[in-house]
């Protein structure tokens, strides 16, 4: 298998185990665990629970197989922006990983100090601007399809969060209800938009290697 080939198939593989396993674990878990509408998705990480397991480790392989994805859009960058937006990718598959590595409570069995919330603000507030600049930089190479579609997506980010913290303020009795919506769409828009790059991809691995 060419390196190119294995960055194409772990670009397709990742969101599908990432978001495999948040689907998978919200239907798994209690209502004790996870509901939508008065948990966050990083509940189900939770020491103790039936989605522990799938939750924690659903993340850290997925992530895990961005890298090679990273390392294969980093190696067909044409300019800066491109490059600068493939380094915010990895340090966004980097939080990813983070959550599920360092997931809610880990301070009870390791390290003092909680990297928890500081994994999910990685993920959170680099994602979208790595897909921005990414996009941008595809947009100055001529690529005006794929780079649109990457801003774009980089844009429901914004928007779900946006969305969310109006509802909070006007109509919301707690103020974390509904909170794993947005990161719900934050998951999907990140996944969806790895998984189209890739696609992008494809046709070119499939010149490369002849078959």
């Amino acid at each position: 298998m060419t390196d190119e080939r294995l960055a194409t198939r772990c670009g397709l593989l990742a969101p599908v185990v990432t978001l495999g396993a948040i689907v998978l674990a919200t239907v798994l878990a209690t209502p004790e665990t996870f509901t939508w509408h008065a948990r966050s998705l990083s509940d189900m990480g939770r020491v103790g629970t039936r989605t522990f397991w799938l939750f924690n480790g659903g993340l850290i392989v997925g992530g895990l197989l961005g890298v090679p994805f990273v390392w294969g859009l980093w190696s067909t960058a044409r300019n800066g922006l491109e490059r600068v937006g493939v380094a915010l990718v990895g340090i966004a598959l980097a939080g990813i990983v983070g959550v599920g590595v360092f997931f809610l409570g880990h301070t009870d069995y390791y390290l003092e100090t909680g990297l928890h919330f500081v994994a999910a603000i990685t993920f959170f507030g680099v994602a979208p601007i790595a897909q921005w600049l990414y996009g941008t930089g595809l947009l100055l190479a001529g690529d005006v399809r794929l780079g649109g579609l990457s801003f774009w997506l980089g844009n429901v980010h914004a928007a779900g969060w946006f969305g969310w913290l109006l509802y909070r303020d006007a109509v919301a009795a707690d103020p974390w209800e509904l909170f794993a919506v947005p990161e719900f769409v934050a998951a999907v828009a990140f996944g969806l938009w790895i998984a189209l790059v890739t696609w992008s991809q494809l046709d070119g691995v499939s010149d490369s290697t002849g078959r």
